[in-house]
């Protein structure tokens, strides 16, 4: 029997691991974790047999409450991914795009828009102020606005800001600019913008696009013209364009009775369903004392409109019938006891009265002979027109700037205002006119009209004004007793 010798002891069965078993396992952890936290647990509208995330086949019931899941791998339920409906849990642990919504109707601040975290800050243009000194009456430092007129330059005419402008400044919780915005009150569709894009500051204009429609208007002439439509429910402007279309037919102020009548079809613009002014009248008729007159407006080229009758003649002529859009005669043409003198004299001339600062017209192109202060007529402005005709306008107030001998005028351009310069016993405008030298009575003339429509556009013309015709004559008219004599014949004096 040899000696003893003690047997080496076994080596343990796990002594020794794979080197590959670990990448194994942590496969497994990376993919269950995979499962777990990515795509998170099933939707309950899932069918059996149907995929993970996959939508449930059409007509497929769903399994009824209580009934054991059974899933597509059989007993393998344990395998990560394939879990049983546990609606408790869901609601514990909602969805990435779930916690988003919450959020987002929360108003997480890092959800929200950055202008919401500004200061908002709402001004107005008061009279005799500029945008710098509406900004600066508002407590705006000078850096922001330095930089709102140095982004609106070249932009926005700063000359052209008005009494009643608004604006609205945002600004960041840092004190810096980080939007502005200027909406002129005669043009509300207008916004002017400063914005920081990229670090810097630039401005840009905008014009929002506005509601046009052509509407159709009656108005009973019951006082004056003006009362007869603020009573219709009309603006002002509206009285403005309509005297511009008649001005060489009727005197708005002498020529109008109780009982005519207006019939238009006039664009209007709106914003938003707010009314922010006319466009342009497309058909007009008046109906009364003076006869009826009709007006279409016809354009035959890109730069070249202008308003005619049914035959296509033209409602401007040479001479506008007054040199004021209203008026009313003081002293007439011929014979009288002068006011101030006090003996009888000829009064070579026709005296309207009018408010001082009454804009005056020029009744026709011409070139101006004279301007300036003279003896007893004051400011007096003295003009030459074609075919041996002058006119001459005297008390004025002031004379316009451009106006000086020499200078060429166009027929309704502003040469003066009306005053009380000179020998005159109230405000008023002394308008005489003379024929080859002679002084003749400037409400007694009969002017030719000015071109009509091309011929070659007649055809054009016929076909835009036919449908205008039958519209006009569709517009009812006043059924009352005043209205009687403007309900006569439907012909248009030519």
């Amino acid at each position: 029997m040899g000696p003893f010798r003690p047997r080496a002891p076994r080596r343990a069965l796990n002594s020794k691991i794979k080197p590959g078993w670990p990448l194994l396992v942590l496969l497994l952890l990376l993919v269950n974790g995979y499962l777990f936290l990515v795509r998170g647990l099933p939707d309950s509208a899932k069918t059996d047999g149907g995929p993970a995330g996959a939508p449930p086949a059409p007509g497929a019931p769903a399994p009824p409450p209580g009934q054991a899941f059974v899933s597509p791998l059989g007993e393998m339920r344990g395998v990560a991914g394939v879990r049983l409906p546990a609606e408790d849990v869901r609601a514990r642990l909602p969805r990435s795009a779930d916690r988003y919504d919450l959020e987002s109707a929360a108003g997480v601040a890092g959800l929200r828009a950055f202008g919401d975290w500004c200061q908002t800050l709402t001004g107005r243009v008061e009279r005799n102020e500029n945008l710098s000194l509406a900004m600066q009456r508002e407590g705006i430092e000078a850096t922001i606005r330095d930089a709102v007129v140095a982004g609106l330059r070249g932009v926005l005419d700063f000359r052209r800001c008005r009494e009643g402008d608004e604006f609205v400044l945002w600004r960041t919780p840092q004190g810096r600019l980080f939007r502005f915005s200027y909406r002129p009150a005669r043009q509300p569709e207008v916004a002017y913008r400063v914005e920081r894009r990229e670090g810097k500051l630039s401005g840009r204009r905008e014009v929002e696009r506005l509601d046009v429609a052509v509407e159709s208007i009656a108005i009973p002439i019951e006082g004056s013209l003006y009362q007869s439509l603020e009573e219709a429910g009309e603006r002002p402007a509206l009285v403005m364009l309509l005297v511009d279309i008649f001005a060489w037919d009727i005197d708005f102020y002498s020529d109008t009775r109780r009982g005519d009548v207006i019939r238009l079809l006039v664009e209007k613009h709106r914003l938003d369903g707010k009314f922010l002014r006319y466009g342009t009248i497309l058909a007009a008729e008046y109906r009364g004392f003076v006869g009826v007159h009709r007006a279409f407006h016809f354009t035959w080229n890109e730069n070249e409109s202008g308003y005619f009758d049914e035959n296509g003649g033209s409602l401007r002529k040479a001479f506008l019938k007054s040199p004021l859009k209203f008026v009313r005669i003081t002293s007439g043409y011929g014979q009288r006891v002068h006011p101030i003198l006090g003996y009888s004299a000829m009064h070579a001339g026709i005296d309207f009265g009018a408010p001082v600062g009454t804009p005056i017209w020029a009744p026709a192109d011409g070139t101006v002979l004279f301007a300036g202060y003279k003896g007893a007529n004051g400011n007096l402005v003295q003009l030459r027109h074609a075919n041996g005709y002058e006119t001459a306008f005297a008390h004025l107030q002031a004379i316009a700037r451009e106006v000086r001998p020499g200078a060429r005028v166009r027929q309704k351009q502003v040469i003066g205002w009306v005053g009380n310069t000179g020998m005159s016993t109230g405000p008023h405008l002394h308008y005489a006119m003379r024929k080859n030298g002679t002084l003749i009575n400037p409400l007694a003339q009969k002017f030719p009209p000015a071109d009509p429509v091309p011929p070659s556009r007649m055809a054009d013309y016929r076909k835009t004004i036919a449908p205008l015709i039958e519209r006009l004559k569709a517009i009812p008219l006043p059924t009352d007793a005043g209205a009687a004599r403007a309900a006569g014949p439907d012909k248009a004096s030519g």
